[in-house]
């Protein structure tokens, strides 16, 4: 069964503003900003194909993040466990 660490409180992730360098924040699923009731409904899990192998499918989940320094928002995938 796969999961996402982060997002089940195993792992914690330490992002770097692509923009400025600095510390950025994790604002969760970029799904749970879809709508209203977007958090309470089932997890769509996205599948994507690695960059690297071009052949092999990956299962990621994406997560919004937020630099409070220059107001930067980015889109990261954790790849699921």
């Amino acid at each position: 069964m796969l999961l996402c660490a982060v997002c089940n409180g195993i792992r914690v992730l330490d992002l770097v503003c692509p923009a400025c360098s600095d510390a950025a924040e994790d604002y969760g699923r970029v799904s749970d900003w879809n709508g209203p009731y977007a958090p309470y409904e089932p997890i769509q899990i996205e599948e994507e194909y690695a960059a690297a192998t071009q052949t092999e499918d990956v299962l990621v989940c994406r997560h919004s993040a937020y630099c409070s320094h220059c107001s930067y928002s980015f889109v990261v995938d954790v790849v699921m466990e």
